[in-house]
């Protein structure tokens, strides 16, 4: 299933393993790091006290992502208003979780 999406992305190339920098290392660093995510398709993991915590990616890689994300919100929509299943209104919520 992966290869299905990604042989539909937009100018997908191989890249290098990810690396993974600190938020320190990547301020002294983030020209080149934004550069080998412009220029090379590069990702870098941000870390911070050893977790990943952000990552640069390349703009057509977010974009995709996003692409991917719209057509699911978009499939749960469509989904929802074709369900029979009657809504419960706001004021029923609000009463059973005591707000």
């Amino acid at each position: 299933m992966y290869i299905k999406y990604m042989s539909a992305a937009p100018d997908f190339r191989p890249e290098p393993a990810p690396e993974e920098l600190s938020a320190a290392e990547v301020r002294a660093t983030f020209a080149a790091v934004v550069g080998r995510a412009e220029h090379a398709g590069h990702t870098t993991y941000i870390t911070h006290r050893g977790r990943r915590v952000a990552a640069i990616v390349p703009a057509d890689v977010a974009e995709y992502l996003e692409h991917l994300e719209d057509e699911h919100l978009s499939t749960l929509a469509t989904e929802s208003l074709a369900d029979p299943e009657p809504s419960v209104p706001l004021s029923e919520v609000v009463r059973e979780m005591n707000l």
